[in-house]
């Protein structure tokens, strides 16, 4: 039996991104239920405002709703412009909205979508709203990582050499994020802010919208028999989002409310992806 989540976030404000469903409405539920005012990032926002109107019954905090498309550097700009006018503090940035193709794509600057969506968009975003973190302090940075991580090659980001795989471009995006993690936690180290990466386990989502084949097929009867239902995923990012026995610690993986080894942390190849991650959402490709 899992205890419950005890916390009480009254007066703070959080960014969920991909929090019209899945794991991320399950986040945004839980720091709703606890008291914060919950900022519902969301590509579409009509999914966004039905999102809002559902948890707006259990939460005690208030709800609102922000265009945050994480594929695309200046969509993500604006996002960040929007959020700083609306909200004079930000204590909780969860980066949770992620995708797979089984089929190679490219963002609108350019870029392959599951890099884009899964890497980029995080790194800017939390780059963008780190100055409203740091003056909110203590703060946390909250990434959605998995327990799928590989694959990585820094001179090919973007699959243009390699043959595609999209579970492995998946792989790859999840592996750079638990970097990303760390470069997050040494550069804010003192400030007050927090940076974590926390993996929900097999989920049963819309994880499979944007796939098809025998890949597909095969998570989506697999998720069937053993992936667990979206509240259950959300448990443990929502615990380091929330739970106060974890303030003040930082670069830490967690999986099952449990510190794990998150391994990858070559300091000088989290700098390499640093840099490359500020080159590709600084110019189209």
């Amino acid at each position: 039996m899992v205890t419950p989540i005890q916390a009480d976030l009254s007066g703070k404000t959080a960014l969920v991104t991909g929090a019209t469903g899945g794991i991320g409405k399950e986040i945004a539920r839980g720091l709703a239920r606890f008291g914060a005012h919950v900022v519902i990032g969301a590509r579409n926002l009509e999914r966004g405002e039905a999102a809002r109107k559902e948890l707006a019954a259990e939460a005690k905090g208030g709800l609102s709703v922000l265009a945050v498309d994480v594929s695309e550097a200046s969509a993500i700009r604006v996002s960040a412009q929007e959020f700083e006018k609306q909200h004079p503090r930000l204590d909780i940035l969860v980066n949770n909205a992620g995708a797979w193709f089984t089929d190679r794509r490219e963002s609108r600057d350019g870029h392959e979508l599951t890099l884009a969506t899964n890497v980029l968009g995080p790194y800017l975003l939390t780059k963008l709203l780190e100055p409203r973190l740091r003056a909110s302090g203590p703060a946390r940075v909250v990434n959605i990582v998995s327990a799928f991580a590989g694959d990585y090659d820094a001179n090919d980001l973007e699959w243009k050499t390699r043959k595609w795989d999209g579970f492995k471009a998946y792989g790859q995006s999840k592996l750079a994020l638990r970097m990303l993690t760390w470069g997050q936690a040494r550069r804010l180290e003192g400030s007050g802010v927090t940076a974590n990466a926390a993996a929900p386990g097999f989920v049963k989502t819309d994880f499979n919208q944007n796939a098809h084949g025998f890949m597909a097929a095969m998570i989506g009867f697999s998720a069937k028999l053993f992936a667990v239902t979206p509240a259950k995923g959300a448990d443990t990012p929502l615990w380091a989002a929330a739970t106060a026995e974890l303030a003040g610690q930082s670069g830490k993986y967690f999986d099952g409310r449990k510190e794990k080894d998150g391994k990858y942390r070559d300091a000088p190849a989290v700098d390499d992806l640093e840099r490359r991650c500020e080159e590709l959402v600084s110019s189209r490709a």
